[in-house]
């Protein structure tokens, strides 16, 4: 998922991916970095040190959050770096039954956000190398 491919998305099918993204950090799928990181480069399509200072946070706590899995980001960092996509952090209980079926929209869904994932860290690592 590029940048470009974001843009040509209707008001209602961003909604839905940034709805499918919270489910899957929800359900463990994914950590709020990876979902971070999601966020920052494919919808935004912003470098982490862009989107550090428009964020007003450092580079290396945005990187730490995005980084490592065990990172212990504060509630004012994370509604920071959820804030532009209308995100905020919540309370929230798992659900007792079990959730439907996906269905093959949100299938696809799912699929788009672990390319994008995938595709930040393999961008990542040749920039580090």
């Amino acid at each position: 998922m590029k940048r470009a491919d974001v843009a040509r998305l209707t008001a209602l099918e961003r909604k839905a991916l940034l709805e499918e993204l919270a489910a899957m950090v929800a359900t463990g799928e994914l950590g709020l970095g990876e979902a971070s990181r999601i966020l920052r480069s494919a919808m935004l399509g912003m470098d982490r040190k862009t989107f550090a200072k428009a964020m007003k946070l450092s580079t290396s706590v945005l990187a730490t959050l995005e980084d490592d899995p065990n990172a212990n980001p504060t509630i004012e960092t994370l509604n920071k770096v959820f804030a532009p996509f209308g995100g905020k952090v919540a309370l929230a209980f798992p659900r007792l039954e079990e959730p439907p079926p996906l269905d093959d929209e949100k299938l696809r869904r799912r699929e788009m956000l672990r390319a994008a994932l995938a595709k930040s860290r393999r961008r990542r690592r040749s920039a580090g190398a």
